[in-house]
């Protein structure tokens, strides 16, 4: 249900990405040992460090069966172009 990509420049990334009408979204920003939920195991930053890299880096890409053929096109067109 989700199509998830990683990327050192994400926030700049999702920002082009939005300026060509392409939706994205960020699942997960803070890492799971980091979250409220956990608070009382005693975690800090630097616990889990793979795991605050991935939360850094991770963008949610549009997928589902709503899209048609050309959106997918848009999408790949516009990363490549966004990237490069």
């Amino acid at each position: 249900h989700q199509f998830v990509i990683r990327v050192e420049n994400r926030d700049e990334l999702q920002a082009k990405l939005k300026d060509r009408g392409v939706p994205t979204m960020i699942h997960y920003p803070v890492p799971p040992h980091l979250s409220l939920a956990y608070r009382d195991m005693g975690y800090h930053p630097g616990d889990f460090p793979l795991a605050e890299q991935w939360a850094e880096t991770f963008l949610s890409l549009p997928i589902g069966p709503h899209m048609a053929f050309e959106d997918t096109e848009t999408v790949i067109t516009s990363i490549m172009e966004s990237l490069s």
